[in-house]
């Protein structure tokens, strides 16, 4: 049996750093087509990527560096009986290549309500490797389980479950600030602290900041739109994020590594012509 380990403790500027090296690298490697993540339990998963619940959200973000875009991340938020589900599937967009597959791709499942953390899966595919990354949290207990296959070899631990909400970071996804957002939709929160599983070379768990800066005015979908801002942060890296009246990401920035993720907005309606 595996034993319960301390994850290691680390600034917000790991995050920062590890999303943005791989934004920019993994647009460089070598692609291949992947299906959806799988683990051991392969048949329940099977079921939770086949179902169809209550949608809450979907679209994609466009992720930028330097000005660019390098990545895509379709995403979607949905209910279904007593779990809520949050997917997204990243690829390389670059210009005039938009057709390259899927190479990660995730499932989160969490409870509906407190969006306490139940499992979690992921899928990266680069040239002939591929890595799949999980947790499985078992309700009440104090550690929690995290695992790693890379090309089938793999390895597991148990970790110290940490007080209060867990959010995972598993780069190059951006779908989890959108969710970060969710969870604190109609709920004020000057400054809140968070906890932040990154899942990279090194595991390691962040102690950050959540900051409600109030509202702004941002032009998204050709239109001006009242945003949410809100500051996720330590004191050496920060992220700024912008959310719609109802909870959905539009806009994440972080200017240390020149990264932008953008909403990708509804195509614009036509007007019809007018009859004279």
């Amino acid at each position: 049996m595996p034993r319960p380990v301390r994850a290691t403790r680390t600034p917000c500027a790991a995050l920062s750093t590890a999303l943005a090296a791989a934004a920019l690298l993994l647009a460089l490697a070598p692609q291949r087509s992947c299906a959806q993540p799988t683990t051991t339990d392969g048949d329940r998963l099977e079921a939770l990527s086949a179902s169809r619940g209550n949608l809450l959200d979907a679209g994609t973000f466009i992720i930028s560096q330097y000005g660019k875009p390098v990545r895509s991340e379709e995403f979607a938020i949905e209910r279904t009986r007593d779990t809520l589900l949050v997917r997204a599937a990243s690829r390389v967009s670059l210009p005039g290549q938009t057709e390259w597959p899927v190479d990660k791709s995730m499932i989160l499942v969490v409870g509906p309500l407190d969006f306490a953390m139940g499992s979690y899966w992921s899928q990266l595919a680069a040239g002939p490797d591929t890595l799949r990354r999980g947790i499985e949290v078992t309700p009440g207990d104090t550690v929690f389980t995290l695992w790693r296959e890379f090309n089938r070899a793999g390895t597991g631990d148990r970790i110290a479950m940490p007080p209060g909400r867990m959010y995972v970071l598993d780069p190059p996804l951006f779908t989890t600030f959108n969710f970060i957002g969710r969870t604190l939709q109609g709920k004020a929160c000057d400054r809140r602290p968070v906890k932040v599983f990154v899942l990279g070379a090194r595991d390691s768990l962040v102690d950050a900041t959540v900051t409600d800066v109030g509202t702004e005015t941002i032009r998204w979908g050709g239109r001006p739109v009242q945003a949410r801002k809100l500051v996720i942060a330590d004191e050496a890296t920060s992220f700024t994020a912008w959310f719609s009246p109802d909870g959905r990401m539009l806009r994440l920035e972080q200017p240390r590594d020149s990264v932008r993720v953008d909403r990708k907005p509804p195509p614009l309606k036509r007007q019809p012509p007018r009859t004279k």
